[in-house]
């Protein structure tokens, strides 16, 4: 198992990718201290609907969560990819099964690696986030990024919820096929967007008061933490079902191959 995971971690070049991590979360964290948000400076002061004043600086920075959120949620689709590429271009398959050992375990450590990636991605967040309102001004985009916050958890669950329907295509049907099964999701999802944007009442979305969001979090504070403790433990349950049908299924392909 150790092997297969260190060999999945190679396939991400990992070395470089951690590298580049730790610059970025330093020169984040030297950006932050440099341009602090407390301060209110000319020229640089922003205000909002409410009349609430913040630093511009501290959007800029704000704006550093959601590369974070997006980006790795970019990082664990194609990471899921690549690590299945990298089988079929070196033909382990092929390798693995002359030798005395458990199909199931190939799959497993696709689904162990792919959970400590989805960790991994939650922990920079967090640690990015702490770094940004460490040096945060008491204005709007404190609350937003609180807002972010409480939705991280579910976020980073409907991920982990993503690849465990990801995986199991991977492993069964190949990378091409699964691209043209993405490729179909999301080209339905664009149609459905094109059909509101040409058909749908575009005026909802102009009259969002982002109060009225922050009164709501607010007001439902203890179900946004019971989804929060929740979530994880369904997407958890969920992940480890996909992994026992994944392998069953791999292991049944595997035997009429053979």
């Amino acid at each position: 198992m150790a092997g297969l995971l260190y060999k999945d971690f190679v396939s991400i070049n990992g070395k470089r990718l951690v590298i580049t991590i730790f610059i970025l979360t330093v020169a984040l964290t030297f950006l932050r201290l440099l341009f602090p948000g407390t301060e209110e400076l000319d020229g640089f002061m922003i205000t909002n609907d409410n009349g609430d004043t913040a630093n511009m600086i501290d959007t800029f920075f704000f704006f550093g969560e959601f590369y974070i959120i997006w980006g790795g949620m970019f990082f664990m689709i194609t990471t899921c990819a690549r690590i299945i590429e990298f089988d079929e271009k070196s033909k382990l398959r092929g390798y693995l099964s002359a030798m005395p050992f458990e199909k199931k375990t190939y799959v497993a450590s696709k689904y162990v690696f792919m959970g400590i990636m989805a960790y991994a991605v939650f922990s920079l967040y967090m640690i990015w986030h702490i770094i940004i309102v460490s040096n945060m001004g008491k204005n709007f985009n404190a609350d937003f990024s609180n807002m972010i916050l409480s939705f991280s958890i579910p976020f980073m669950c409907l991920i982990l919820f993503i690849i465990s329907f990801d995986l199991p295509m991977f492993l069964l049907i190949g990378k091409q096929k699964t691209i043209m099964v993405r490729i179909s999701i999301a080209l339905i999802i664009v149609m459905i967007v094109f059909w509101m944007l040409l058909f749908g009442d575009l005026e909802k979305f102009s009259k969002i008061d982002i109060e009225k969001i922050m009164n709501w979090i607010d007001g439902h504070a203890f179900e946004l933490v019971l989804i929060s403790v929740l979530s994880p433990i369904i997407t958890l349950a969920e992940y480890y079902l996909s992994y026992r049908i994944a392998a069953y299924l791999y292991e049944r392909r595997e035997a009429d191959h053979d």
